[in-house]
């Protein structure tokens, strides 16, 4: 009868190795940042040995990067075809919103992965990323060329715009992790937001902010 280790390996593809080293990989490099981790705490996570890791990844920087990424293809992927739907920007825009707010909780290590990149002085985000991010703000950019060519959005200072959207989201998702700390949602800040509550406000100011009548004397 085969033993344990056996069956084991014979139920754990490599296909199946790779999705368990990419969450052991993104859950810890969300909680302790790129140099908090090594690769020996990516295989204990992940209940591998780390000559699977290296199988998959050839590096640490390379899984880091994979996991970045990951979400960059996914979120220009949606802005791509929100800028592209035969839609009013207005609603494109909601769109947008909507889906990046549920590929962040699909992916609740990004956030803050991403947060303290920012903070860090994006050292690794290198030109391949660069790029993946540019497909997203390309995008944005068409939609509010759009809305501002059809008179629904008022000139506004794309940079902006887009920080005043993508900020709130990232911010809510670190107060959630923050709030995820015993004894923390009795206090007021921390409290439990619903995520179809989030997305709405986040629709609606977005707009308020964007909208040409809001401009007008």
């Amino acid at each position: 009868m085969p033993s344990t280790s056996t069956r084991r390996r014979r139920r754990l593809t490599p296909r199946d190795s790779r999705a368990d080293v990419f969450t052991a990989a993104a859950e810890l490099f969300s909680a302790r940042g790129f140099d908090g981790v090594g690769i020996d705490d990516i295989a204990h996570a992940a209940r591998l040995n780390k000559a699977m890791i290296y199988y998959h990844f050839d590096s640490k920087r390379a899984l880091y990067r994979e996991v970045v990424h990951d979400m960059l293809r996914a979120v220009g992927t949606l802005a791509t075809e929100a800028a592209s739907r035969p839609d009013p920007a207005d609603v494109q825009l909601t769109a947008f919103i909507a889906g990046l707010i549920q590929m962040a909780d699909e992916r609740p290590w990004f956030p803050p992965l991403m947060l303290r990149e920012i903070a860090e002085g994006a050292p690794r985000l290198e030109p391949d990323t660069l790029a993946l991010m540019k497909t997203v703000f390309t995008a944005f950019g068409r939609i509010l060329a759009e809305g501002q060519a059809s008179g629904l959005f008022r000139p506004v200072n794309t940079v902006l715009a887009y920080m005043s959207i993508l900020g709130p989201i990232l911010l809510n998702a670190a107060r959630e992790r923050a709030a995820a700390r015993p004894g923390r949602l009795e206090l007021p800040m921390f409290a439990e937001v619903p995520h179809s509550e989030l997305t709405t406000h986040m629709q609606q100011a977005a707009l308020r902010l964007l909208s040409a009548q809001e401009s007008r004397p």
